[in-house]
Protein backbone atom coordinates (compact mmCIF):
# COMPACT_ATOMS: atom_id res chain seq x y z
CA UNK A 1 0.00 0.00 0.00
CA UNK A 2 1.50 3.15 -1.07
CA UNK A 3 1.36 6.08 1.45
CA UNK A 4 3.32 8.95 2.42
CA UNK A 5 3.77 7.52 6.10
CA UNK A 6 6.99 6.04 5.55
CA UNK A 7 9.80 6.92 2.81
CA UNK A 8 8.76 5.17 -0.68
CA UNK A 9 10.60 1.96 -1.22
CA UNK A 10 11.74 1.73 -4.72
CA UNK A 11 12.88 -1.47 -6.17
CA UNK A 12 15.16 -1.67 -9.48
CA UNK A 13 14.26 -4.27 -11.77
CA UNK A 14 17.08 -4.39 -14.17
CA UNK A 15 20.54 -3.11 -13.27
CA UNK A 16 21.85 -3.30 -16.55
CA UNK A 17 21.32 -0.27 -18.61
CA UNK A 18 24.44 2.78 -18.67
CA UNK A 19 22.05 5.09 -17.05
CA UNK A 20 20.97 3.12 -14.39
CA UNK A 21 23.36 4.32 -11.51
CA UNK A 22 22.45 8.15 -12.08
CA UNK A 23 18.78 7.48 -11.45
CA UNK A 24 20.12 5.13 -8.52
CA UNK A 25 21.51 8.22 -7.24
CA UNK A 26 18.73 10.31 -7.70
CA UNK A 27 17.00 7.94 -5.01
CA UNK A 28 19.40 7.45 -2.80
CA UNK A 29 20.33 10.77 -2.04
CA UNK A 30 16.36 11.41 -1.24
CA UNK A 31 15.03 11.43 2.05
CA UNK A 32 12.03 9.97 1.04
CA UNK A 33 12.63 7.21 -0.53
CA UNK A 34 15.42 3.98 -0.48
CA UNK A 35 15.87 1.90 -2.46
CA UNK A 36 14.82 -1.51 -1.22
CA UNK A 37 15.31 -4.24 -3.53
CA UNK A 38 17.29 -4.97 -6.41
CA UNK A 39 17.09 -7.69 -9.41
CA UNK A 40 18.60 -8.80 -12.40
CA UNK A 41 18.88 -11.82 -14.34
CA UNK A 42 22.49 -11.32 -14.00
CA UNK A 43 23.59 -11.97 -9.97
CA UNK A 44 27.03 -10.67 -9.89
CA UNK A 45 25.90 -7.59 -11.67
CA UNK A 46 23.08 -7.42 -9.25
CA UNK A 47 25.16 -8.01 -6.13
CA UNK A 48 27.72 -5.07 -7.27
CA UNK A 49 24.97 -2.79 -7.87
CA UNK A 50 22.62 -3.72 -4.72
CA UNK A 51 25.78 -3.23 -2.49
CA UNK A 52 26.74 0.17 -3.65
CA UNK A 53 23.21 1.36 -2.06
CA UNK A 54 23.36 -1.32 0.87
CA UNK A 55 19.76 -2.59 -0.74
CA UNK A 56 18.94 -6.81 -0.53
CA UNK A 57 18.96 -8.43 -4.07
CA UNK A 58 15.63 -9.97 -4.26
CA UNK A 59 13.87 -12.79 -6.83
CA UNK A 60 11.67 -11.72 -9.48
CA UNK A 61 8.39 -11.99 -7.05
CA UNK A 62 9.99 -9.89 -4.01
CA UNK A 63 10.58 -6.94 -6.38
CA UNK A 64 6.89 -6.61 -7.67
CA UNK A 65 5.81 -7.58 -4.17
CA UNK A 66 4.04 -6.30 -1.14
CA UNK A 67 6.97 -4.43 0.48
CA UNK A 68 7.75 -2.24 -2.43
CA UNK A 69 5.92 1.29 -3.47
CA UNK A 70 7.37 1.47 -6.92
CA UNK A 71 9.57 0.26 -9.27
CA UNK A 72 12.50 1.75 -11.45
CA UNK A 73 13.15 -0.48 -14.67
CA UNK A 74 16.57 -0.10 -15.76
CA UNK A 75 18.08 -3.25 -17.31
CA UNK A 76 18.58 -3.96 -21.07
CA UNK A 77 16.49 -2.64 -23.51
CA UNK A 78 15.48 -6.33 -24.43
CA UNK A 79 14.16 -6.74 -20.55
CA UNK A 80 12.25 -3.43 -20.32
CA UNK A 81 8.87 -4.26 -21.44
CA UNK A 82 8.75 -7.63 -19.80
CA UNK A 83 9.82 -6.09 -16.65
CA UNK A 84 7.53 -3.11 -16.89
CA UNK A 85 4.88 -5.22 -17.39
CA UNK A 86 5.30 -7.18 -14.35
CA UNK A 87 5.43 -3.97 -12.00
CA UNK A 88 2.63 -2.76 -13.53
CA UNK A 89 0.56 -6.23 -12.93
CA UNK A 90 1.47 -6.34 -9.31
CA UNK A 91 0.20 -2.84 -9.05
CA UNK A 92 3.42 -0.63 -8.82
CA UNK A 93 3.70 3.02 -10.68
CA UNK A 94 6.47 2.49 -12.72
CA UNK A 95 9.30 4.34 -14.35
CA UNK A 96 10.59 3.32 -17.29
CA UNK A 97 14.38 3.82 -18.77
CA UNK A 98 14.20 4.51 -22.44
CA UNK A 99 13.76 3.59 -25.19
CA UNK A 100 11.28 1.34 -23.39
CA UNK A 101 11.70 -1.40 -25.40
CA UNK A 102 12.51 -3.28 -28.54
CA UNK A 103 9.68 -1.54 -30.63
CA UNK A 104 6.79 0.42 -30.17
CA UNK A 105 4.46 -2.24 -30.24
CA UNK A 106 6.04 -3.79 -27.07
CA UNK A 107 5.59 -0.10 -25.47
CA UNK A 108 1.95 0.33 -26.75
CA UNK A 109 1.30 -2.79 -25.13
CA UNK A 110 2.87 -1.84 -22.00
CA UNK A 111 0.94 1.33 -21.78
CA UNK A 112 -2.36 -0.48 -22.24
CA UNK A 113 -1.58 -2.67 -18.88
CA UNK A 114 -0.77 0.82 -17.06
CA UNK A 115 -4.32 2.37 -18.57
CA UNK A 116 -6.65 -0.67 -17.41
CA UNK A 117 -4.54 -0.64 -14.28
CA UNK A 118 -5.05 3.21 -14.03
CA UNK A 119 -1.44 3.59 -12.69
CA UNK A 120 1.37 5.85 -13.56
CA UNK A 121 4.14 5.47 -15.59
CA UNK A 122 7.39 7.52 -16.93
CA UNK A 123 9.88 7.33 -19.49
CA UNK A 124 13.51 8.56 -18.60
CA UNK A 125 13.86 10.90 -21.06
CA UNK A 126 15.98 12.64 -19.01
CA UNK A 127 17.28 15.40 -21.67
CA UNK A 128 13.80 17.08 -21.61
CA UNK A 129 14.74 18.89 -18.75
CA UNK A 130 17.42 21.09 -20.06
CA UNK A 131 17.40 24.69 -19.26
CA UNK A 132 17.77 25.26 -23.21
CA UNK A 133 14.32 22.81 -23.84
CA UNK A 134 12.57 24.66 -21.45
CA UNK A 135 13.44 28.66 -22.57
CA UNK A 136 12.53 27.06 -26.02
CA UNK A 137 8.97 25.67 -24.65
CA UNK A 138 8.74 28.85 -23.55
CA UNK A 139 9.49 31.23 -26.48
CA UNK A 140 7.51 29.27 -28.61
CA UNK A 141 4.49 29.31 -26.61
CA UNK A 142 5.11 33.37 -26.44
CA UNK A 143 5.14 33.26 -30.04
CA UNK A 144 8.39 35.11 -29.84
CA UNK A 145 9.65 33.84 -33.09
CA UNK A 146 6.49 34.46 -35.27
CA UNK A 147 5.87 31.99 -38.35
CA UNK A 148 8.13 29.49 -37.93
CA UNK A 149 9.32 28.03 -41.26
CA UNK A 150 12.00 25.49 -39.82
CA UNK A 151 13.85 23.97 -36.94
CA UNK A 152 16.90 21.60 -37.10
CA UNK A 153 17.89 19.61 -34.43
CA UNK A 154 21.50 17.67 -33.99
CA UNK A 155 22.13 15.05 -32.04
CA UNK A 156 25.26 12.13 -31.69
CA UNK A 157 27.22 9.29 -29.89
CA UNK A 158 30.94 9.96 -29.85
CA UNK A 159 32.71 7.85 -31.95
CA UNK A 160 34.82 6.37 -29.31
CA UNK A 161 31.55 4.24 -27.89
CA UNK A 162 32.38 1.66 -30.25
CA UNK A 163 35.75 1.63 -28.55
CA UNK A 164 34.63 2.04 -24.75
CA UNK A 165 31.27 0.34 -24.81
CA UNK A 166 30.26 -2.08 -27.76
CA UNK A 167 28.83 -4.84 -25.58
CA UNK A 168 25.61 -1.90 -25.16
CA UNK A 169 25.76 -0.38 -28.54
CA UNK A 170 27.06 -3.03 -31.05
CA UNK A 171 24.36 -5.82 -29.74
CA UNK A 172 21.72 -6.30 -31.86
CA UNK A 173 20.00 -8.27 -29.02
CA UNK A 174 19.91 -4.84 -27.17
CA UNK A 175 19.93 -2.46 -29.42
CA UNK A 176 17.80 -1.77 -32.73
CA UNK A 177 20.47 1.20 -34.30
CA UNK A 178 21.90 4.33 -32.37
CA UNK A 179 19.45 6.67 -33.56
CA UNK A 180 17.02 4.77 -32.21
CA UNK A 181 19.31 4.21 -28.99
CA UNK A 182 20.12 8.15 -28.08
CA UNK A 183 18.31 10.02 -31.08
CA UNK A 184 14.90 8.82 -29.18
CA UNK A 185 15.82 11.87 -26.81
CA UNK A 186 15.69 14.39 -29.81
CA UNK A 187 12.80 13.08 -30.78
CA UNK A 188 11.00 12.97 -27.59
CA UNK A 189 12.24 17.00 -27.44
CA UNK A 190 10.67 17.58 -30.67
CA UNK A 191 7.42 16.16 -30.02
CA UNK A 192 7.68 17.89 -27.20
CA UNK A 193 7.70 21.21 -28.72
CA UNK A 194 6.18 20.18 -32.30
CA UNK A 195 3.95 17.69 -31.49
CA UNK A 196 3.57 14.75 -34.10
CA UNK A 197 4.32 15.47 -37.35
CA UNK A 198 1.66 14.66 -40.54
CA UNK A 199 4.41 12.88 -42.46
CA UNK A 200 8.21 11.52 -42.32
CA UNK A 201 11.14 10.50 -44.28
CA UNK A 202 14.85 9.54 -43.70
CA UNK A 203 18.17 8.94 -45.15
CA UNK A 204 21.20 7.36 -43.87
CA UNK A 205 24.62 6.02 -44.72
CA UNK A 206 26.35 2.66 -43.28
CA UNK A 207 30.29 1.82 -42.71
CA UNK A 208 31.95 -1.31 -43.15
CA UNK A 209 34.82 -1.79 -41.26
CA UNK A 210 34.07 -0.48 -37.84
CA UNK A 211 32.86 -2.06 -34.74
CA UNK A 212 28.92 -0.51 -35.46
CA UNK A 213 26.99 -3.12 -37.74
CA UNK A 214 24.00 -0.37 -37.73
CA UNK A 215 23.89 2.89 -39.42
CA UNK A 216 26.97 5.62 -39.05
CA UNK A 217 25.02 8.95 -39.97
CA UNK A 218 21.09 9.18 -40.09
CA UNK A 219 18.92 12.71 -41.53
CA UNK A 220 15.39 13.14 -40.40
CA UNK A 221 13.09 15.33 -41.83
CA UNK A 222 9.49 15.60 -40.12
CA UNK A 223 6.75 17.37 -42.06
CA UNK A 224 3.97 19.67 -40.42
CA UNK A 225 1.67 21.78 -41.80
CA UNK A 226 3.74 25.40 -42.13
CA UNK A 227 7.02 23.75 -40.69
CA UNK A 228 9.88 21.74 -41.74
CA UNK A 229 12.04 19.80 -38.68
CA UNK A 230 14.95 17.96 -39.59
CA UNK A 231 17.09 15.91 -36.77
CA UNK A 232 20.36 15.10 -38.10
CA UNK A 233 22.20 12.38 -36.26
CA UNK A 234 26.23 10.84 -36.55
CA UNK A 235 26.86 7.54 -34.67
CA UNK A 236 30.61 8.44 -35.28
CA UNK A 237 31.13 12.11 -33.71
CA UNK A 238 34.15 13.48 -31.84
CA UNK A 239 32.24 15.37 -29.42
CA UNK A 240 31.89 13.75 -26.15
CA UNK A 241 28.57 12.88 -24.85
CA UNK A 242 25.74 15.40 -25.63
CA UNK A 243 28.12 18.45 -25.51
CA UNK A 244 27.01 18.91 -29.42
CA UNK A 245 23.24 18.06 -29.48
CA UNK A 246 21.73 21.51 -30.68
CA UNK A 247 19.19 23.04 -31.75
CA UNK A 248 18.10 26.19 -34.19
CA UNK A 249 14.87 27.00 -34.57
CA UNK A 250 14.01 30.09 -37.58
CA UNK A 251 10.92 32.28 -37.37
CA UNK A 252 9.81 35.83 -39.30
CA UNK A 253 10.39 37.52 -36.11
CA UNK A 254 13.24 35.98 -34.55
CA UNK A 255 15.67 32.86 -34.19
CA UNK A 256 16.20 30.66 -31.42
CA UNK A 257 19.01 28.13 -30.98
CA UNK A 258 20.98 26.73 -27.95
CA UNK A 259 22.57 23.23 -26.46
CA UNK A 260 21.56 20.38 -24.30
CA UNK A 261 24.31 19.78 -21.80
CA UNK A 262 26.12 22.31 -20.92
CA UNK A 263 22.79 23.98 -21.25
CA UNK A 264 22.51 27.41 -23.22
CA UNK A 265 20.01 29.61 -25.41
CA UNK A 266 20.08 32.63 -26.83
CA UNK A 267 17.43 34.24 -29.24
CA UNK A 268 18.16 36.70 -32.23
CA UNK A 269 15.19 38.89 -33.03
CA UNK A 270 16.24 40.85 -36.66
CA UNK A 271 19.48 42.51 -35.71
CA UNK A 272 23.18 41.44 -35.68
CA UNK A 273 23.00 40.55 -32.15
CA UNK A 274 22.19 37.23 -30.29
CA UNK A 275 20.69 37.70 -26.70
CA UNK A 276 21.69 34.80 -24.31
CA UNK A 277 18.62 33.60 -22.49
CA UNK A 278 21.31 31.17 -19.84
CA UNK A 279 23.90 32.11 -17.99
CA UNK A 280 27.22 32.34 -20.25
CA UNK A 281 29.16 28.65 -20.33
CA UNK A 282 32.59 27.61 -19.21
CA UNK A 283 35.21 28.51 -21.07
CA UNK A 284 37.87 25.67 -19.65
CA UNK A 285 37.21 21.77 -20.87
CA UNK A 286 37.13 20.93 -17.37
CA UNK A 287 34.54 23.04 -16.07
CA UNK A 288 32.22 22.33 -19.38
CA UNK A 289 32.95 18.57 -18.17
CA UNK A 290 31.80 19.76 -14.62
CA UNK A 291 28.79 21.50 -15.67
CA UNK A 292 27.62 18.82 -18.01
CA UNK A 293 28.01 16.36 -14.91
CA UNK A 294 25.80 18.39 -12.53
CA UNK A 295 23.17 18.85 -15.32
CA UNK A 296 23.08 15.51 -15.85
CA UNK A 297 22.13 14.91 -12.43
CA UNK A 298 19.81 17.57 -11.60
CA UNK A 299 18.11 15.92 -14.51
CA UNK A 300 17.71 13.17 -13.12
CA UNK A 301 16.60 14.38 -9.76
CA UNK A 302 13.90 16.60 -11.54
CA UNK A 303 12.81 13.77 -13.20
CA UNK A 304 12.09 11.30 -10.17
CA UNK A 305 10.74 13.79 -8.46
CA UNK A 306 8.38 14.29 -11.94
CA UNK A 307 7.93 10.41 -11.08
CA UNK A 308 7.31 10.11 -7.32
CA UNK A 309 4.57 13.35 -7.43
CA UNK A 310 2.92 12.02 -10.51
CA UNK A 311 2.54 8.26 -8.62
CA UNK A 312 1.47 10.29 -5.08
CA UNK A 313 -0.54 12.72 -6.04
CA UNK A 314 -2.02 11.47 -9.28
CA UNK A 315 -1.14 14.14 -11.49
CA UNK A 316 -0.73 13.51 -14.95
CA UNK A 317 3.43 12.08 -16.09
CA UNK A 318 5.73 14.29 -18.11
CA UNK A 319 6.08 11.66 -20.28
CA UNK A 320 4.37 8.14 -20.38
CA UNK A 321 5.01 4.96 -21.76
CA UNK A 322 2.32 5.99 -24.72
CA UNK A 323 4.56 9.09 -25.61
CA UNK A 324 7.77 7.12 -25.73
CA UNK A 325 5.56 4.32 -27.79
CA UNK A 326 4.94 7.30 -30.07
CA UNK A 327 8.31 8.23 -29.83
CA UNK A 328 9.68 4.79 -30.87
CA UNK A 329 6.72 4.89 -33.38
CA UNK A 330 7.71 8.06 -35.18
CA UNK A 331 11.42 6.33 -35.02
CA UNK A 332 10.33 3.17 -36.87
CA UNK A 333 8.36 5.07 -39.55
CA UNK A 334 11.91 7.16 -39.94
CA UNK A 335 13.89 4.38 -40.31
CA UNK A 336 11.75 2.37 -42.82
CA UNK A 337 11.50 5.14 -45.34
CA UNK A 338 15.37 5.38 -45.18
CA UNK A 339 15.86 1.82 -45.72
CA UNK A 340 13.74 2.48 -48.76
CA UNK A 341 16.45 4.39 -49.92
CA UNK A 342 19.50 2.47 -49.17
CA UNK A 343 21.68 1.74 -52.12
CA UNK A 344 25.31 -0.28 -52.62
CA UNK A 345 27.28 3.08 -52.64
CA UNK A 346 25.24 3.91 -49.14
CA UNK A 347 26.85 1.14 -47.34
CA UNK A 348 30.50 1.75 -47.66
Amino acid sequence: MITDAHPWRIAFLGVGHPHAHMWARAVDERSDATIAAVHDPDAALARDFAARYHAPTVALEEAVGQAIDAVVVDGRNSQAASFATSSLEAGLPTFIEKTGGMSAAELHAVANVASRANLPTQLGYFLRYSEAVRRAKEVLEQGTLGRISLARFHCAIPHKAWVDSPDWFADPSNVVGPFNEAGCHMIDIVRMLFGDPTSVSGSMSHWDGTSNPFEASLGAVLSYPSTTVTVTFTAHEANPWNHNWSFEISGTDGTLRGGLTPSWAELNTGTLNWDPLTPPLPTAETDLAASLTRENATFMRDGFEYFLNSARHGGPAVVDARSGALTLQLIEAVYADARERITPQSRN
